[in-house]
């Protein structure tokens, strides 16, 4: 099983952040250093200058304010991985549509034709980085994530969500359709994942622990998904430094795995295409701290394909 990350580190030195993928990840990412700039932040990297947002003056989020173009300083962190990961693949990240419009909302953000202008805005931007990653490095495939946090208020635990699943499904399908590169979709939670596994994103990622109902009343559809060759990123252990079970992630892993193949994933690619990631971004930690959640992935690597 290989491994990779979600995307954001704690790293304010952008090479450093560099060398810390290079070395603990054999499937390297280009990382968000919203600690060396919050343009990095996943809401202003790819929600600043879209529809009129701005970054707010806690420098975490969005406002409302006069139409600006994105900040120069937003892929710094990517820049300095570009030049220096080894191929044959990159993984790369971008904040989906529905994450973005429902911050545009909270920012005060009411004219209407607002899905429209989030998606289209999403799509021209998201297709603008991936020519820049391959007129950077040609040698390298790209795979691309979506990062929809949002799609959590979808879990059937909660209430109704903010907006009508099947309307969130449709601006998701939108982007991915238009999007010159297959994408992947990630979620640090449980969600409806029938909806999102009905997508046919080419990568499904989720935090182990988080998967509840959603996940086990939707493993027919994921098991299809995977059948017609959509992967599964698994997010094995938490972006915690405190102590882990690991005889715990076996147990969820395996559970997991059996249920899939029972509903009839192909065994083959679901245990040998899979990737391995910490459950969520690292940001929030120190960089000792992020260490100590690689060398853990590693470690339930190893324990798994024993």
């Amino acid at each position: 099983m290989r491994v990779t990350g979600v995307g954001s580190l704690p790293h304010i030195d952008a090479a450093e952040a560099a060398a810390f993928v290079a070395e603990t990840t054999n499937l390297p990412y280009l990382p968000q250093l919203a600690n060396r700039h919050p343009s990095e932040g996943m809401l202003r990297q790819w929600g600043e200058g879209l529809c009129g947002a701005v970054g707010t003056d806690d420098g975490i989020g969005l406002r409302y304010g006069e139409p600006i173009h994105a900040s120069d300083e937003a892929f710094v962190g990517a820049a300095a991985m570009l030049t220096s990961a080894n191929g044959p693949v990159i993984k790369t990240q971008f904040t989906g549509p529905l994450t973005l419009f429902l911050a545009l909302l909270a920012a005060g953000c009411r004219y209407e034709g607002l899905w429209d202008c989030v998606v289209d805005g999403l799509v021209e931007r998201v297709n603008a980085h991936i020519a820049w990653i391959r007129s950077t490095r040609p040698d390298l495939d790209v795979i691309a994530m979506m990062d929809e946090p949002a799609l959590v208020t979808f879990a059937p635990e909660r209430a109704d969500g903010p907006v009508a699943i099947e309307v969130a499904a449709g601006a998701l399908s939108r982007v991915m359709g238009e999007i010159a590169n297959p994408v992947g979709i990630h979620v640090c939670g449980d969600t409806d994942w029938r909806t999102v596994a009905g997508l046919r994103p080419s990568w499904l990622s989720w935090d182990l622990a988080g998967l509840g109902d959603g996940f086990l009343n939707a493993t027919d559809a994921i098991a299809e998904a995977i059948a017609h060759g959509t992967g599964v990123m698994w997010g094995l252990v938490p972006t915690d430094p405190a102590p882990i079970d690991t005889d715990r992630i076996r147990s969820r892993y395996g559970t997991a795995v059996t249920r899939l193949v029972i509903d009839g994933a192909p065994v083959e690619r679901l245990t040998h295409t899979s990737v391995a990631t910490p459950a969520c971004g690292l940001a929030g930690l120190s960089i000792g701290g992020a260490e100590v959640v690689m060398d853990r992935v590693h470690a339930a690597v190893a324990l798994l394909d024993d």
